[in-house]
């Protein structure tokens, strides 16, 4: 699996999840995953429906070639 970077902004010290001394300020993410995006049952039904119909898709882990036979190509993901 692949990590996602998300945009910081500065929090204030006295922010508890900061863990700085008084005065000082941290950078902690937004949040991890912006609302209103695909959500993941929606990105493996659509790949399954795609592996199905075509037999290959791209793969939502790594996006090498996927197919039903074999799995992925480039990590070895497998929909069952």
């Amino acid at each position: 699996m692949t990590a996602l970077a998300t945009p910081t902004r500065p929090r204030e010290a006295s922010d508890p999840l900061s863990g700085s001394p008084a005065g000082e300020r941290s950078l902690l993410p937004d949040r991890l995953f912006e609302p209103g995006g695909t959500t993941l049952e929606e990105l493996i039904s659509d790949t399954w429906d795609e592996l199905l119909g075509v037999g290959r898709t791209e793969c939502p882990v790594c996006s090498a070639n996927m197919t039903v036979a074999a799995g992925c190509a480039g990590c070895g993901s497998e929909l069952s």
